[in-house]
């Protein structure tokens, strides 16, 4: 029966699902992209170290039993040799919409995070966007 299929594949038109979450990150008019992949890990994240010394942190993390997945972003500021973490925030991804094979976007609105060590702000905001596609 395997080898039948890997016959078959090659001419298979399938549909093909894929989750991205991108964070828009902004500190003194200097704005960058951080994109965010799915992992069942809780260890992994992805990271930007700013010069103004902030630091940001995300992850879209995936119950390996319920398949639920959640956005976590953190946002550090540098202290002495360390970061400290002065936000954290989680939202849950709505994970049913992809798997209607719809295409849909899930905004998170716009974070603003205040440093009163450095006496700025960061901004962020996420988005994570379910695309549905055909694999030929």
């Amino acid at each position: 029966m395997k080898s039948i299929l890997a016959l078959l594949l090659p001419f298979c038109t399938c549909l093909a699902l894929a989750q991205d979450t991108l964070c828009v990150v902004q500190v003194l008019n200097i704005e960058k992209k951080l994109n965010i992949k799915l992992t069942q890990d809780p260890y992994i994240l992805s990271t930007l170290n700013l010069d103004s010394d902030f630091r940001f942190s995300g992850q879209v993390l995936q119950d390996s039993v319920t398949k639920q997945s959640k956005l976590k972003t953190f946002v550090y500021h540098e202290s002495k040799d360390r970061y400290v973490l002065i936000h954290a925030s989680e939202n849950k991804l709505d994970t049913a919409t992809c798997a209607s094979g719809k295409n849909a976007t899930q905004e998170f609105g716009l974070h603003r995070v205040y440093s009163h060590k450095f006496e700025h702000e960061l901004s962020y905001s996420c988005k994570s966007t379910c695309a549905v596609g055909v694999l030929q």
